[in-house]
C-alpha cells in the first residue's frame, strides 16, 4: 500500500476537526512511524518510506500524517495563554494544535517585501497594502493550514527554536475598553530552524526575524475561549526572512 494517503475529514471525526482539521477538509500526508493509527487506520498496513526529493527543506512536501502524541498547552481562557500556546506549537511540531490557537474566520496580512518573490502564492490585488482602508488580504484558515502542516514536520527540520516572543514587561498589549471581547498584542520574532541533514548536504541553520501584531477575540466574557482572528507581519531592519516569506516558501 502507498504511504501516501489523501483523506476527506468527515463530521464524524469531530475530535480531529477540533485539532485544526476542518470538517470536510481533504488534507494529503504520508505515514510515519508515530502516526495516529485510530485517526489513519490505512496506515497500519502502509509501507514507511523516506520523502524522496528532499535535498531542499524549501521545496514542497507531503506532511506526516499527524501523531497521536498532542503538546500540553494552556487553557485558552486568556488571550496571553494562546500567544505563548503559539509559541509552543511552533517547537513542538504540532500543526493541529497551532491551528486551534486560529479563529474560524482568520485572516493573515503579510508585510509586503516579503510577498515580492510569491505573487501566486498569496494572490494580492493589485495596489494592496495591509493597512486601512484595505486592511486585510486573501490569507485564509485555509493557507494557514496547509502552510502550518508543510512547515511542522520533522523530516523537514531537526530543531525549531524561538529565542524572542512575547514578553510582558517588554511588549506592548492593546485594550479596548469599548469592546472587552479584542486584545492586540505587538512584539518581535526571532526564530531559528536547524534543517535535517540530506545526503550530500549538512545540517543547516537559518533564522527568521521580524515583528508581528495579533488581534485575539473571544465570544464570551463569562466563560472565555481566545483565538487569534488576525495577524499581520512587519519586517524589522535587522530582518533577512521573515514569517511572510517563510509561509510563501511552505504554503505551496
Amino acid at each position: 500500500m502507498s504511504s501516501r494517503l489523501r483523506y476527506l475529514l468527515p463530521p464524524a471525526l469531530w475530535l480531529l476537526a477540533a485539532c485544526g482539521l476542518e470538517e470536510g477538509s481533504e488534507v494529503e500526508c504520508r505515514c510515519a512511524e508515530d502516526t495516529d493509527l485510530t485517526a489513519f487506520p490505512r496506515c497500519r498496513d502502509a509501507a514507511i518510506e523516506a520523502e524522496s526529493g528532499a535535498a531542499s527543506p524549501l521545496s514542497t512536501r507531503v506532511p506526516e500524517c499527524p501523531s497521536g502524541d498532542l503538546l500540553i498547552l494552556r487553557e485558552p481562557t486568556t488571550s496571553v495563554a494562546v500567544v505563548l500556546n503559539l509559541e509552543d506549537t511552533f517547537e513542538g511540531f504540532s500543526p493541529t494544535q497551532y491551528m486551534d490557537q486560529l479563529s474560524e474566520d482568520f485572516l493573515f496580512a503579510p508585510e509586503l517585501a516579503g510577498v515580492e518573490p510569491f505573487g501566486e502564492v498569496f494572490d494580492l490585488p493589485p495596489g494592496y497594502h495591509p493597512d486601512p482602508p484595505d486592511t486585510d488580504s486573501l490569507w485564509t484558515r485555509e493557507d494557514e493550514r496547509r502552510f502550518a502542516f508543510n512547515l511542522l514536520d520533522r523530516s523537514n527540520f531537526q530543531r525549531i527554536n524561538i529565542s524572542r516572543w512575547f514578553d510582558a514587561k517588554e511588549d506592548e498589549q492593546r485594550l479596548y475598553p469599548d469592546d472587552p471581547r479584542l486584545e492586540t498584542y505587538i512584539f518581535p520574532y526571532i526564530i531559528d530552524f536547524t534543517t535535517q541533514p540530506g545526503e550530500e548536504q549538512e545540517a543547516r541553520i537559518f533564522e527568521v526575524r521580524g515583528r508581528m501584531q495579533i488581534d485575539l477575540v473571544t465570544t464570551s466574557d463569562e466563560n472565555p475561549v481566545w483565538s487569534i482572528r488576525r495577524w499581520q507581519d512587519f519586517r524589522e531592519p535587522s530582518s533577512l526572512r521573515t514569517l511572510t516569506e517563510l509561509r510563501g516558501e511552505f504554503a505551496q
